[in-house]
């Protein structure tokens, strides 16, 4: 008998953790006045649609379960406008100071204090 038949065939070994179990999707076809109920319900559950169903057909609910937080698309096109306007500022600063030009303190300032003001909203707002 060769070295290699000799051998006992090992276990592959496996990948990730053995208490993870995979998803298994279940797929539903509804219309749109039925799927605007079941987002309305859900909303009112502060559930998921995905969750608010799955609490519908099996009667419990899981501990990490909570509805995902909206974006309000009117206020992130704001930040984001305010956020390019402040950096179009400071690359402005930047390059008269590479010209080797004097910036004014009080316009530093002003540029400082929009974006702390700035930041101080924006924690504001994340923190709900």
């Amino acid at each position: 008998m060769s070295d290699t038949q000799s051998r006992t065939p090992q276990k592959k070994k496996r990948s990730g953790s053995e208490k993870r179990q995979r998803a298994k999707p279940i797929s539903v076809r509804v219309n749109d006045d039925e799927r605007a109920k079941i987002e309305a319900n859900a909303a009112a559950a502060d559930l998921c649609p995905s969750a608010y169903l799955r609490v519908a057909g099996t009667g419990t609910q899981r501990s990490s379960e909570r509805r995902r937080p909206t974006v309000d698309m009117t206020l992130l096109a704001q930040a984001m406008a305010q956020v390019g306007r402040i950096g179009g500022n400071l690359a402005q600063f930047l390059r008269l100071a590479n010209r080797g030009e004097i910036v004014a303190a009080n316009d530093l300032d002003a540029a400082v204090q929009e974006a702390r003001a700035f930041i101080a909203e924006a924690q504001k707002a994340l923190r709900g």
